[in-house]
């Protein structure tokens, strides 16, 4: 079962990432850039995924996505997992990992954030094969990138393209949950300690600070009859400032601005992109507000 979304992605269960695939010769006269096909069975009909050289090398997700679940289960740690795919060709898998002491609560509220894990892959080469770790805010439901620079000191993205590079990030996925999980006071205090400068201090002028953000991002603002993207964006930040459950007693900080501009680019019904793109103007808008905090 799957359910579709605007940005034609697709959630979907395990199963829906399994279909037999396989690389063919091309029947027709075609140069070497055309000479392969990847070929799915998809509902017990082949499907034309990918043309390809013949030095493509496929990967099937049944030799990528249940190895990493045995990481996951085999380091004890507690998750759940969300499976999309875009036309069966680019594969997302998202897994939150759910340990109490391995969660963050935002200081003074009850805004908690959980690790994960984002898996892409696909058939086309039009997604990476990554691994890229962040977190999961849970009022929201989205997931939130953390700052490259965290990335790279504790080794938090893996990347593959070729078999043996894939077959090796299990290894070394395996490596940095148990570092992280060694480590999680060091590492968890680093990367939460940015999300709490973006916390610490009242934006008086919200609208202004929007506008800022999304054209240091390139992130287009519609205004129109039909929709304003900057009101729809303070509209998000102004109901979590008010939510008096979360304990942000009514005062606006870029954390929530941050979180606004994020729940508006995942949102399917406004903002319909590739989950890349996403990712990247998510990072953008992070990195941006993280200087200028």
């Amino acid at each position: 079962m799957s359910t579709k979304t605007k940005n034609n992605a697709k959630t979907t269960d395990a199963d829906g990432f399994y279909f037999p695939v396989s690389i063919v010769d091309e029947e027709l006269k075609s140069n070497s850039e055309y000479s392969k096909r990847v070929v799915g069975v998809i509902d017990g009909e082949e499907t034309l995924l990918n043309q390809c050289s013949d030095r493509y090398e496929l990967i099937p997700n049944a030799e990528i996505f249940p190895n990493i679940q045995s990481v996951l289960d085999a380091s004890g740690l507690k998750y759940s997992v969300e499976y999309s795919h875009i036309q069966h060709v680019r594969f997302y898998a998202e897994y939150i990992i759910h340990d109490k002491d391995l969660s963050y609560t935002m200081q003074g509220t009850t805004d908690k954030i959980k690790p994960r894990l984002k898996v892409q892959h696909s058939y086309n080469g039009m997604t990476d094969y990554n691994i890229n770790f962040g977190y999961f805010r849970m009022i929201c439901g989205n997931g939130l990138t953390i700052a490259v620079e965290d990335m790279k000191e504790y080794n938090l993205s893996i990347k593959g393209k070729h078999t043996a590079q894939v077959i090796k990030s299990f290894e070394k996925l395996n490596e940095m949950l148990n570092y992280f999980v060694e480590n999680r006071t060091i590492i968890g205090a680093a990367i939460t300690a940015k999300f709490e400068t973006l916390n610490k201090d009242a934006v008086l002028n919200v609208e202004d600070r929007i506008k800022e953000v999304l054209g240091a991002a390139k992130i287009t603002a519609v205004e129109n009859k039909k929709f304003d993207t900057i009101a729809d964006i303070t509209a998000r930040i102004n109901a979590e400032a008010v939510n008096t459950g979360l304990g942000y007693n009514g005062t606006v900080t870029n954390w929530l601005i941050y979180n606004g501009i994020n729940q508006y680019l995942n949102d399917d019904n406004r903002f319909a992109t590739s989950p890349e793109k996403r990712a990247k103007q998510d990072s953008d808008v992070l990195e941006f507000m993280l200087e200028t905090a």
